[in-house]
C-alpha cells in the first residue's frame, strides 16, 4: 500500500526491499523522476503497535524495537545502509520517511524530526490519499482494486442511501461481526 501510495500520488519511480551487506535491507526507495525528491521509507504498521520516542527492552536487554531511536540507529543511519544509499542515490539529499500506525504521543513526531530528521507518516493518512485520488476502476492490480472497493464503500457509507438501506433492515438487522 505504501509503495502504491507513492507510484499514484507522489509520481515516483520505487523499488522495494532493497539489501544492504550485514543482512540489513531497506523497506522503499522511491524518487520523482520531475521533482527528483528522493525517499528512504521504513514501515511498522500494525493496530497494536505505538511509536515511542525511545526503545523499550527486556530484562533480557532484547530491543522490542519501539522506539524512533531503534529506527534512527539500525534502519536509516546504520553504515550498511548509508552506504547503499550512497550507491543509489549518489550525494544527493533525500527524505526519511517512517510509516507507523499510530504513536504513544505528539512528542514522537517532534523528535524524530528534530533530532533524528525523520518524518513520521500515519498510513490511515495515505490509504486516505489513495482512496481520494483514485478515480480509475477495475484495475488489475490487488492493491488498487482493495482501494477501489474501499472507496465505494466509503462514499457509500457517508450516503443517503446508506442510511436509507440501514433504516429501510431497520432494528432486527445486525451487521456481521468483524
Amino acid at each position: 500500500m505504501i509503495e502504491k501510495y507513492f507510484q499514484e500520488i507522489k509520481g515516483c519511480f520505487t523499488r522495494t526491499n532493497v539489501r544492504c551487506k550485514g543482512g540489513k535491507e531497506m523497506d522503499l526507495l522511491a524518487m520523482n523522476p520531475i521533482t527528483l525528491k528522493r525517499y528512504h521509507l521504513e514501515s511498522r504498521v500494525s493496530t497494536t503497535f505505538l511509536l515511542k520516542n525511545r526503545a523499550t527492552y527486556s530484562k533480557s536487554e532484547r530491543c522490542h524495537r519501539d522506539g524512533v531511536d531503534y529506527f534512527a540507529r539500525e534502519k536509516f543511519n546504520h553504515p550498511h545502509v548509508k552506504e547503499r544509499i550512497r550507491e543509489i542515490f549518489g550525494t544527493e539529499d533525500y527524505a526519511k520517511v517512517l510509516v507507523v500506525w499510530d504513536v504513544s504521543d505528539n512528542s514522537v513526531i517532534r523528535v524524530a524530526e528534530k533530532e533524528f530528521g525523520i518524518s513520521i507518516w500515519f498510513i490511515e493518512e495515505l490509504l486516505n490519499g489513495l482512496i481520494e485520488k483514485r478515480a480509475v476502476s477495475g484495475s488489475r492490480d490487488d492493491v488498487l482494486r482493495m482501494v477501489e472497493f474501499l472507496s465505494v464503500l466509503q462514499k457509500k457509507r457517508t450516503g443517503e442511501a446508506y442510511k436509507r438501506r440501514l433504516a429501510r433492515l431497520g432494528a432486527g438487522y445486525e451487521s456481521p461481526e468483524i
